[in-house]
């Protein structure tokens, strides 16, 4: 044999080999289930026993009645007899080769036993062609032929499911019928020999394509069954160590394979859950009078009935006492025709989640000090105000509340007596807010308030009016007892703002209004308020310009001690020579430097410049008196900055007096201390500027080293028309004589508060009664005309004031 002819030999050996282990169960290939399978195929056997007994019967007693004449009649009732129970004791038989458990199983050597029992029927059928057929007239030949054939087609396609089993039945007839053909004298024999064994062929190879397809179709059952299982392990382990559920419904809405996780979620049992549909199931958990779950229950309703998938739909559900929030996706199953066959989703419990989602919520947009609206809820819920929005077009007023001390209690008592204050005044900010109203702490000492119940200006007056008295009564936060005063700016929408941002630029514009007029007020938002805004930003502009033009000069105004009438110095009042509007006072001016911060620089300027001018143009003995704001006084580099000024233009210390407001002193008790020690011991004076307007504390009047008070203008105006103000210059005197410090009034305009101020002991004045501010240039002739007039107890000549009613600077 030849290579070629091998490998073709070997390659059709193989390929049979393989189409025989396709039909027929083995060990080799099906391993354990190789005794399922065969369970498989007596099992559809013994499904058509019946009716192959059936047909068996019918040939039986056709066969003896046509033959009965024609053999012995005990002979033909034997072979009767023992075709027919064949059937029935195959079939019992047959059931004991099967046991059944989990799944049946064959016993072994149940498809050599059926093989033989299936040899030994076709045997006892072949007993006709072999010797009945040949000794047959042409009738009776007819009818043996016949039921032969339809014995082998029968048996062909019955014994199908078992190879071979059905083989062995077919060539059993066949060679029944071969040796019939043989021994028969018909002329014929050799063409129906050669049909026959054609025949036989065909149905060889039927039941070989039955058989393959019947074995294909169980392995495909046990694969399919494999992987149910395996899946079915999956889910059980997935649901039995993760926190969702497996849910799955019938076309008539009920539940199916309910799971102990299913039925722990429910708080039911597994009976009392496939008693209901799942809708009504869920309906029945809703909680009562909830919104959230009423809607959510609407619309899993409307994707079942509508067929439509959905994902991580979220819903309440009270079980037992407790309620909890699910959340189900889920979508719906067809069958082969695309019939709608149920739903099939998992669920799970999202309970934790959602709080933790709504405590993140809520911190998100409440404020964790007060409890109050924080600013990106209130900037939210102002964003309704804009154009298309459904409040666009409703009233309302917008409050903006800034307590007017809050810093220095702060800054005085701690950041924890701060955070009590500002937790009372939100909680009575509460008691003036109606529902549907909106309070927010913006941060800081500030806070919002956008009402619609209060829309036209007559009632969000009668609002702030009751928000400032509110506030205005004393806090206690543990032993201390505060007052807080309150500044609140209003603006009205649609009337001064239809979008977001104007109604805040004009509630915060009518805030500073509220300020400018003397704190613990409030004003409405009107026109001039935007102006005045517009003119403090070119303002600013323009100062950091004029810094840098050096478009600055220094005006003097005398102090003269009121015992000699001697001049003893001038203070240094800055101005602003503007290129186009001209001489601006500092009051206009100064607070906007403060605001940018660029007082500091403006501030260094003005001390370096004064000490210049003092050292340079007037006599020895004048002190020159410089103004230092609280941001400059609490810098690092003022004592660097004072020893440079003193250095560079070579002014004595001691004709150098620093002038301090209360603040600078109070917002930092060490540092100012330390400053004032380091000034002293330089020989700088430093003198208590606008004393009596502010703390007025009798501490730090010890505690700080000092050298004069000035007392504030406002006192000496109205000193000789009030007499709470004569009160306040007598003890501030007093006050100071008792501890050793100079007094100086500021002011002065008249000569009946000269001659108080003279019988009550204060030590120098300043005033448009002396003198205006003036140039640098003018000081010295100033000071000629006064030394040529001047006699010993009297004042310099010829400078009455202009006008009365005027302040100093």
């Amino acid at each position: 044999m030849s290579p070629t002819q091998r490998s073709w030999s070997t390659l059709w050996k193989s390929r049979i080999e393989q189409w025989l282990l396709d039909a027929i169960p083995g060990e080799a290939v099906d391993g354990p289930l190789a005794r399922y399978y065969r369970a498989r195929q007596l099992l559809a056997l013994l499904n058509l026993m019946p009716l192959i007994s059936l047909g068996n019967a019918v040939n039986t007693v056709v066969i003896c009645r046509v033959f009965w004449n024609e053999l012995p009649h005990v002979w033909l009732l034997i072979w009767g007899v023992t075709v027919s129970l064949a059937m029935p004791v195959g079939l019992l038989w047959w059931r004991q080769l099967v046991t059944h458990g989990h799944r049946p199983v064959a016993v072994p050597g149940a498809g050599k036993l059926v093989v033989g029992h299936v040899i030994t029927f076709g045997a006892l059928w072949s007993v006709m062609p072999v010797i009945v057929f040949p000794q047959a007239d042409h009738a009776q030949a007819l009818l043996i032929a016949t039921v032969v054939v339809g014995m082998i087609c029968s048996g062909a396609f019955m014994l199908g499911p078992m190879v071979p089993a059905a083989w062995a039945f077919v060539a059993t007839l066949g060679v029944g019928s071969v040796i019939g053909l043989l021994n028969s004298g018909y002329a014929t024999s050799g063409s129906l020999m050669v049909l026959l064994l054609v025949y036989t062929t065909i149905m060889g190879a039927v039941v070989f394509a039955n058989g393959r397809t019947f074995m294909s179709r169980l392995r495909a059952d046990s694969e399919t069954d494999r992987q149910k299982q395996l899946i079915d392990l999956l889910l059980r382990d997935f649901e039995e160590h993760a926190s969702d559920w497996l849910w799955e419904i019938s076309p008539s809405g009920h539940l199916r394979h309910v799971s102990a996780r299913l039925a722990e979620s429910f708080g039911l049992t597994q009976r009392q859950l496939q008693q209901q549909p799942f809708l009504d199931l869920l309906a029945a958990l809703s909680p009562a009078h909830d919104a959230d779950g009423e809607q959510a229950l609407a619309r899993l309703t409307t994707c079942i009935r509508m067929g439509q998938p959905f994902r991580d739909l979220e819903l309440p559900v009270a079980v037992g006492t407790d309620v909890h929030w699910w959340s189900l996706s889920a979508k719906p199953l067809h069958d082969d025709r695309g019939r709608a066959a149920g739903w099939r989703g998992v669920g799970s419990d999202i309970t934790q989640t959602r709080l933790a989602r709504e405590e993140l919520a809520r911190l998100a947009n409440q404020d964790a000090l007060t409890g109050l609206a924080n600013r990106h809820r209130f900037s939210t819920e102002l964003g309704r105000l804009g154009p298309g929005q459904d409040a666009a077009h409703r009233p309302c007023a917008l409050l903006f509340i800034d307590l007017d001390n809050f810093k220095n209690i702060n800054d005085t008592f701690g950041h924890g007596m701060g955070d009590q204050l500002l937790r009372k005044v939100g909680a009575r900010l509460k008691s003036c807010v109606l529902d549907g109203d909106l309070l927010a702490r913006l941060g800081g000492d500030e806070f919002a308030l956008l009402t619609w119940r209060h829309a036209d200006e007559a009632d969000a007056a009668a609002l702030a009016d009751r928000v400032l008295t509110l506030l205005s009564e004393p806090y206690q936060l543990d032993d201390l007892r505060l007052e807080s005063r309150t500044s609140i700016g209003v603006a009205l929408a649609p009337r001064d703002g239809g979008d977001p941002q104007s109604l805040l630029q004009c509630a915060d514009l009518a805030l500073y209004a509220a300020k400018a007029a003397g704190r613990n007020t409030f004003r409405f938002f009107d026109a001039s308020m935007a102006e005045t805004a517009r003119s403090r930003v070119r303002l600013q502009q323009e100062l950091g310009h004029a810094l840098a033009a050096e478009q600055f000069t220094l005006y003097f105004q005398p102090q003269v001690h009121l015992g000699s009438g001697e001049v003893i110095g001038f203070e240094a009042l800055v101005r602003w020579q503007h290129s186009e509007r001209g001489l601006i006072g500092p009051g206009e001016f100064i607070p906007v430097a403060e605001e940018t911060g660029q007082i500091v620089s403006l501030g260094n300027w003005v001390l370096r410049e004064a000490c210049r001018v003092a050292a340079t143009q007037w006599p020895d003995h004048l002190r020159v008196a410089v103004n230092l704001s609280a941001v400059q006084f609490r810098s690092a580099d003022l004592i660097e900055l004072v020893d440079e000024a003193l250095t560079h233009t070579g002014l004595a210390p001691e004709r150098l007096e620093l002038e301090i407001t209360e603040s600078a002193l109070i917002e930092d008790h060490d540092g100012a201390q330390a400053t004032l020690m380091a000034l002293r011991s330089r020989g700088v004076r430093v003198a208590m500027d606008d004393f009596g307007t502010g703390y007025s504390s009798l501490a730090y009047l010890r505690r700080f080293p000092l050298d004069k008070l000035k007392i504030d203008g406002m006192f000496v105006r109205s000193l000789d028309s009030d007499t709470d103000a004569q009160a306040v210059v007598t003890a501030i005197i007093s006050l100071a004589r008792a501890l050793h410090l100079d007094t100086t009034a500021e002011g002065i305009e008249t000569q009946e508060q000269m001659v108080m101020l003279r019988a009550l002991g204060c030590d120098d004045i300043q005033g448009y009664l002396i003198a205006r501010p003036m140039p640098a240039l003018d000081v010295a002739a100033y000071l000629t005309r006064s030394q040529g007039g001047q006699g010993e107890g009297t004042l310099p000549h010829g400078l009455a004031p202009s006008r009365s009613g005027v302040t100093a600077r």
